[in-house]
């Protein structure tokens, strides 16, 4: 059996981001349901944030041609559902860390190998990334708000359960073949390892500028919701201004190509720093709902469009051997260690600051639009 590519990739995002929508919001409420502390969940959920980082540079980067690409996902998924699988046995601190430190080391890597799979496609067929890549955020939401009703009536074992059934669908459909083989073609240069491209001067200006962008994402990955209750706002209410951001994400993605389609990786990435401080500074003094609304709105450019800046860089603006590993360095560092990092301070920070604490994720941006004005494509 063989599908198109761009149907076989946007099922695997499908797949790989209904098991997010359950994973991200919901592992802890299934760590609580067994019977363990507030700090013993805490410790768990940081050796995977950190493991991911590691999952991504250690093992995407062992990836060298663009071939490889489909057999490591098959691979991958097999893996994380069998370390899932694990969770089902009657469980103990030291089994639980050592699921938990291989599931995240496996499970990470899917994320820059999908998308390494989708700068090839980019690159080698014209594939509309943005009209692919929105099925993930769609899937997400649609799992991770029917999981509230899900664990309402059958508690938090149904996390689980559920989970290990987004983990086989993610595996069955790595087992077609593209229609379109992935290549670098006969004449392509070995992968360069991530330790070299961080050699690399506009490569590490790349990282830099992602790290600060996404990185400025951890208050309101780790806060908002408090912060935002604190000010009144009902539960309800909060998840709807998250659902709001998604939204707006997928309608970037769709006309993402129609409406940015010539534009630099550079652009791009300058246009979410700039989103960063007016996010981050409005969202520190908000207290308004429809200023919320508002601000919720600039998700699909903090996020959304500096994600396409940093897809356009890796598959149009440097060479395609340098492609996976410079991947794994934005997922490692962009994605993971900034963000980890950044829910560090913004937590010393809320205890004293409360809602001010945006404003620190509001500098981030400024750094980020100094740097973008020397990004320039890399060739050999």
């Amino acid at each position: 059996m063989t599908l198109p590519p761009s149907r076989w990739l946007s099922l695997f995002y499908v797949h790989f981001f209904l098991g997010w929508g359950i994973y991200l919001p919901f592992w802890s409420l299934w760590l609580k349901g067994q019977n363990l502390t507030p700090a013993i969940i805490g410790l768990l959920l940081g050796v995977a944030q950190g493991t991911r980082a590691l999952g991504s540079l250690f093992i995407t980067t062992r990836i060298k041609r663009s071939e490889q690409l489909l057999p490591a996902s098959r691979l991958l998924a097999l893996s994380t559902l069998l370390i899932f699988c694990g969770f089902l046995l009657p469980q103990s601190l030291p089994l639980l860390l050592g699921l938990t430190l291989l599931g995240s080391l496996l499970y990470s890597p899917l994320v820059p190998i999908s998308d390494a799979m989708a700068t090839r496609l980019v690159a080698q067929i014209g594939m509309d990334y943005g009209k692919v890549r929105l099925w993930g955020s769609i899937a997400f939401v649609v799992m991770s708000t029917a999981m509230g009703t899900i664990t309402g009536l059958w508690g938090s074992e149904a996390v689980l359960w559920c989970l290990l059934a987004t983990q086989l669908l993610m595996f069955l459909g790595t087992l077609p073949a593209m229609s379109v083989p992935l290549t670098d073609g006969p004449a392509a240069q070995a992968a360069k390892s991530w330790w070299a491209l961080l050699k690399k001067p506009m490569v590490r200006r790349f990282v830099l500028i992602t790290m600060c962008i996404q990185g400025s994402h951890a208050a309101y990955y780790g806060f908002s919701a408090l912060y935002w209750q604190k000010q009144g706002i009902s539960p309800g209410t909060i998840g709807a201004l998250w659902s709001w951001g998604v939204v707006v994400e997928v309608a970037v993605f769709y006309f993402a190509k129609r409406l940015f389609g010539r534009q630099s990786a550079a652009w791009l990435l300058s246009l979410g720093a700039i989103a960063v401080m007016v996010r981050w500074t409005g969202t520190a003094f908000a207290d308004q709902l429809w200023q919320l609304i508002l601000l919720q709105a600039l998700h699909g450019v903090t996020f959304t469009l500096s994600h396409l800046g940093a897809i356009r860089f890796i598959s149009k603006e440097i060479p395609a051997h340098y492609g996976v590993g410079t991947q794994a360095l934005y997922s490692a560092f962009g994605l993971s260690l900034a963000v980890a990092a950044m829910m560090l301070v913004t937590g010393a920070l809320y205890e004293d600051w409360g809602g001010k604490a945006f404003l620190a994720m509001a500098v981030l941006g400024a750094p980020a639009l100094w740097l973008c004005r020397g990004l320039r494509p890399v060739s050999e």
